[in-house]
């Protein structure tokens, strides 16, 4: 990891959400448990029939943050737009933003605004500081509850363990990209309505590990979203952890998503 942009850690972790509804209310899909427990695809089918189904989303966020053995309350501003952009205003000084952050498919772009510099790439950045190979439609998942559905899904095991349904991939990969390595990836589903309690994301030829645990939900709308996140990012020589709860929540109001780089601002030296 780059120690020169450490720094900058703590704003680039900071990437947490849940949500509310105005799209038109969803019944839980409950099949018996027994049934499920001989099908990992049709588990599959209900636990992607229960997820956050949304096109906006918009949150304010606090909580803590721990890295480098030192630990970091944390706040700020989240939006998504589905598919299309993540966007993080952090705001940890009487609403005063110190940094922003725009996450599309294929841009990353960073500012800067304590130290009047910004960054303009892809998710290498992020990658780097954080030690994982995520992509946007994996952290857009992660923030939301929701399962990799650009991943393949033709090799799960089901089992019952510690009163949730785990599902189990030894080998998981993206389905546009057979040359990256394959991941191990276990789910643990609540056995009553089907949402993700636990994933855990394992990447042996790197070492490198992706855990969140999603504390509680709420329920709006008609769908059951997360509003208490830990995640936990680790490879050989890192360990970051950060701890969300969310507030004024909304989803499916269109939601700015502004990025200008001021002129006086400076490329980041990393």
């Amino acid at each position: 990891m780059n120690k020169s942009i450490l720094p900058n850690i703590l704003i680039l972790i900071l990437l947490v959400g849940s949500f509310n509804a105005c799209k038109p209310r969803r019944d839980i899909i409950t099949p018996a448990i027994d049934d499920l427990l001989r099908s990992p695809e049709r588990a599959l089918r209900t636990m992607h029939a229960n997820q956050a189904d949304f096109d906006f989303y918009a949150a304010r966020f606090s909580g803590n943050a721990f890295w480098g053995n030192s630990n970091y309350n944390v706040s700020g501003t989240l939006r998504i737009h589905k598919d299309q952009a993540i966007f993080l205003s952090v705001t940890p000084l009487l609403g005063i933003e110190v940094a922003r952050l725009l996450i599309t498919p294929d841009t990353v772009k960073f500012l800067n605004r304590l130290q009047s510099s910004y960054f303009i790439g892809d998710m290498s950045f992020i990658n780097d500081m954080l030690g994982t190979d995520l992509d946007f439609y994996m952290l857009q998942a992660i923030l939301t509850g929701n399962d990799f559905e650009h991943f393949t899904s033709d090799n799960f095991r089901i089992s019952d363990d510690r009163g949730m349904l785990l599902l189990s991939s030894p080998a998981r990969r993206r389905k546009n990209d057979h040359q990256a390595p394959a991941v191990e990836h276990n789910i643990w589903l609540d056995r009553e309505n089907f949402r993700i309690r636990q994933t855990v994301v394992y990447d042996a030829s790197q070492r490198r590990m992706i855990r969140a645990d999603y504390k509680s939900f709420e329920t709006l709308g008609g769908q059951l979203l997360p509003n208490d996140l830990v995640l936990v990012f680790t490879d050989p020589g890192s360990r970051a952890e950060l701890t969300l709860r969310t507030s004024r929540t909304s989803i499916n109001s269109p939601q700015e998503m502004t990025f200008s780089v001021p002129s006086r601002y400076k490329p980041m030296d990393l």
